[in-house]
């Protein structure tokens, strides 16, 4: 049980509810224990609304005046049992039994519950039957087919009740038969593309956009990460695109805010290289270009984020650095003449980094025999423990530099860069990969993997 860490988010997603509730319950095998009302936000949060003590019958009650958001919710109870209740009607009782909660279960003045454990119920009568250890195939076949009748004729009937979308939106949509030639493999290739493509069309189909209730489900934080990992092109056009054609279709406007958070967030830090250009495009479009959705703090925070990231998308020219070398010298990062740069961007006082550091240094012999170069960046502005780093691990054949520089003038320290804004240094080390123009080919690269990626560079533009 989680309560929702961010005040932000119980503003955007708390409406859509009733004045006041009250919930009866009844829990055989329950006594003198806390019972916690909460509704689900996606499948790994919960917000809390309410909790109350059991008396010694296990008898219960949630009311409340405040607001209570209709959608999916749980009681949870005895720390690891729960139940999962449509909160739709505002007043309702129900009462079951610890030992079998499914068989047990029942509702007064809930239409929505009373539909929702009856398909429980008997599916699960269903799957049992069906995973009965040998069973013959002829039955087999019997029960699968009785499985779609009753689900066809379960929809039809409760087809006006919320917990018919919630039913609904967990199922995956059904392929048609494919018409066409399957002599080889190439006409087995043609079938797997027409059901892939209609499976990602329809795969929303039986999600309703349009009903903030959603929002407060498993179901659609569910979709939306397996649509994102499983069915789009890891590449910041084709996530761009497949948000864009989703957020068309989601009228509703928790629905919309939900749907961008989520996308946002997956792609502002992803692991996979170049996916932050999704997340900026995301930003533009629907923080930047829909403030209405968003408090003004939430859309201050994205441009200042978009500020920094935009200019460090893959393909973009390696911003100005400004680092002077051991002798003072301005190192000129435009001028150095390798075919790849590693910018290795580090603090002198961090442990990671003197961890990392050997692992780059062991690529000496294979850098110098691809004309690969070492920008060593040190963030730290202490002369004495920069040198210091620099004998310990022996970096003398590195471009090693440091951002101090001396007024003339006055034969003061200056400092030009800032490493946090300009270069999105939150962690560090932090690399990244420049090509001979000095534009950004990779970034946050682990060390252990650079001479991998090299070689797949190099491969890619033979």
């Amino acid at each position: 049980m989680k309560v929702l860490g961010s005040f932000l988010f119980i503003l955007l997603f708390s409406t859509f509810s009733f004045g006041q509730y009250d919930i009866q319950g009844k829990i055989k095998g329950l006594s003198k224990s806390e019972v916690y009302l909460a509704h689900y936000f996606g499948y790994n949060q919960q917000v809390i609304k309410d909790t109350v003590v059991a008396n010694e019958d296990g008898e219960f009650r949630f009311k409340g005046t405040d607001q209570l958001p209709k959608g999916l919710y749980l009681i949870s109870f005895l720390k690891s049992k729960f139940i999962d209740l449509v909160v739709e009607e505002p007043n309702f009782s129900f009462s079951l039994d610890t030992t079998n909660i499914l068989q047990s279960i029942s509702f007064q003045n809930s239409p929505e519950n009373s539909a929702f454990y009856a398909f429980q119920k008997r599916m699960n009568e269903l799957y049992t039957a069906i995973n009965q250890p040998n069973l013959a195939p002829a039955r087999k076949q019997s029960l699968i087919a009785e499985v779609q009748q009753f689900q066809k004729q379960w929809k039809s009937s409760n087809s006006h009740l919320f917990v018919s979308k919630l039913i609904e939106s967990s199922f995956d949509p059904e392929i048609p038969v494919y018409n066409g030639s399957l002599k080889d493999k190439a006409d087995t290739t043609k079938m797997q593309l027409f059901q892939y493509h209609y499976y990602k069309k329809h795969y929303f189909d039986g999600m309703d956009l349009t009903d903030e209730r959603m929002v407060r489900t498993p179901f659609l934080q569910r979709k939306l990460e397996r649509f994102f990992k499983d069915l789009v092109v890891q590449e910041p056009d084709s996530i761009a695109r497949e948000a864009d054609i989703l957020l068309a279709k989601a009228k509703d406007t928790e629905v919309r805010r939900y749907i961008i958070y989520k996308i946002a967030s997956t792609y502002e830090n992803n692991p996979i290289l170049g996916t932050d250009g999704a997340f900026v495009h995301i930003a533009e479009k629907y923080y930047i270009g829909e403030p209405t959705l968003w408090d003004t703090s939430t859309v201050r925070r994205m441009k200042e984020r978009i500020a920094i990231i935009k200019p460090l998308l893959l393909g973009k020219q390696f911003p100005a650095m400004y680092l002077t070398d051991v002798n003072t010298k301005e190192i000129k990062v435009g001028e150095l003449p390798f075919k790849y740069t590693v910018v290795f961007i580090y603090d002198p006082d961090c442990s990671h980094c003197k961890q990392e550091t050997p692992k780059l240094v062991a690529l000496q012999e294979y850098f110098k025999s691809k004309n690969i170069g070492v920008l060593a960046a040190c963030i730290g502005r202490d002369k004495g423990a920069w040198k210091k780093f620099l004998t310990e691990f022996k970096l003398n054949s590195w471009v090693n530099g440091i951002d101090i520089h001396i007024n003339p003038t006055s034969n003061k320290e200056e400092y030009y860069t800032d490493f946090r804004n300009r270069f999105d240094v939150y962690s560090t080390p932090m690399v990244y990969v420049l090509d001979a123009q000095k534009k950004i080919v990779g970034k946050r690269i682990p060390v252990e993997n650079l001479k991998d990626f090299i070689q797949y560079l190099e491969t890619r533009r033979k």
